[in-house]
């Protein structure tokens, strides 16, 4: 039997629509483990938030991380909760929602609990 896949919340969609107008940075963990390597190249680059970083582990494995001004966190975690960001925020004021999330039901139950949250602003 075929794996049933799981359904992709419309909150995540909207953070990944966000997320693909951050910068995108590629590194290899080369002695380090992932988190470390990020912190390293983000203190090494004097990278500004927001920023994402893709770093391979190994030719199978490859971590995801978002560096916002809140500190570093799993993409995956920034995609879901995109509204906890001040500076994603501004992506979303400048793109504009009705662009940016066009064809996604926003009357769904997963998007009203993140009408709760807002915005979070600094």
């Amino acid at each position: 039997m075929s794996k049933k896949r799981k359904r992709i919340s419309r909150r995540r969609l909207a953070g990944q629509r966000v997320l693909a107008h951050v910068s995108t940075h590629h590194l290899e963990t080369g002695e380090y483990k992932p988190v470390t390597a990020a912190r390293r190249y983000i203190a090494e680059a004097g990278l500004v938030p927001p920023a994402l970083l893709n770093v391979r582990r190994n030719e199978h494995t490859t971590d995801r991380f978002f560096w916002g001004e809140k500190g570093l966190f799993s993409a995956q975690y920034a995609e879901e909760n995109h509204f906890l960001f001040p500076s994603l925020r501004t992506i979303v004021d400048s793109i504009g929602e009705d662009t940016l999330f066009e064809g996604l039901d926003l009357s769904a139950d997963d998007w009203e609990e993140m009408e709760e949250y807002e915005y979070a602003f600094v």
